[in-house]
């Protein structure tokens, strides 16, 4: 049995939330569609827009589609590829042959940057040819995943998973700690940290070896990728004192 594909959407659609547009331009394979869903769902993206679908049946794409049918659910269909880009301040077009004089981008510059779009389309190409020159031309950047020279083409559902994954990323990484918990150590008292181990290290055997300049520092590294608490940071320079009594 044929599953057709999702209805489209009214003829005046209620406008979509604001975040991050996966656009996908001539999609041709069902399964890469289906995979291209979980790999949104993995990493919290759930606008989904296909233009010009060349994709009959969607048997395959339900099935790759692993806990993320709701994304197929919700995708937009039957429009333009100008109105699905109407409502996009920030458009960026994927490719790894960017047209001359287009401004390049990462794909984790582009995760960097989408946070100051309230609107912003990641548009992908169909599998076999990508995008043409001239889209690319109206997208405000130029995306290319750095690749080895002797493949530089990715699956359609590759590529969406490798810049999906830049942008959780970046999300994750400007999401303020848990209120609540405990102080955190300041680069201040773990400046003074350093200087306790520098001082006590300095009449030791182990300020006797050929050490690199910045041997303490790359001692103190751990501490400072830890994310100490104000408490252990304090307890640190209690021992460190207490060895330099002895």
């Amino acid at each position: 049995m044929v599953t057709p594909p999702l209805p489209p959407p009214p003829d005046e659609p209620a406008a979509t939330p604001p975040g991050v547009q996966i656009v996908l331009l001539r999609p041709r394979w069902a399964s890469n569609l289906g995979s291209v869903a979980r790999a949104m769902k993995n990493f919290g993206l759930a606008r989904l827009t296909i233009v010009d679908s060349r994709i009959g049946s969607w048997a395959d794409a339900w099935r790759m589609a692993v806990q993320a049918r709701d994304v197929l659910e919700t995708a937009r269909q039957g429009v333009t590829l100008d109105e699905a880009l109407a409502d996009a301040t920030w458009v960026v077009g994927t490719t790894n042959e960017p047209p001359p004089g287009t401004r390049v981008l990462t794909p984790r510059e582009v995760a960097h940057e989408v946070g100051r779009h309230q609107r912003a389309a990641l548009l992908f190409g169909g599998e076999i040819d990508g995008l043409a020159p001239a889209e690319l031309l109206r997208c405000h950047a130029v995306a290319v995943i750095p690749t080895a020279p002797s493949q530089s083409s990715l699956n359609l559902a590759q590529a969406v998973c490798v810049f999906a994954a830049e942008l959780f990323a970046a999300r994750m990484a400007t999401v303020p700690p848990p209120a609540g918990g405990p102080p955190l150590a300041t680069a201040a008292l773990l400046q003074h940290l350093e200087r306790h181990l520098r001082t006590l290290l300095a009449g030791s055997a182990w300020a006797d070896a050929d050490r690199g300049k910045h041997a303490i520092a790359e001692l103190l590294q751990p501490l400072w990728r830890a994310q100490l608490t104000d408490d252990e940071a304090r307890a640190w320079l209690v021992a460190l004192s207490k060895a330099a009594q002895r």
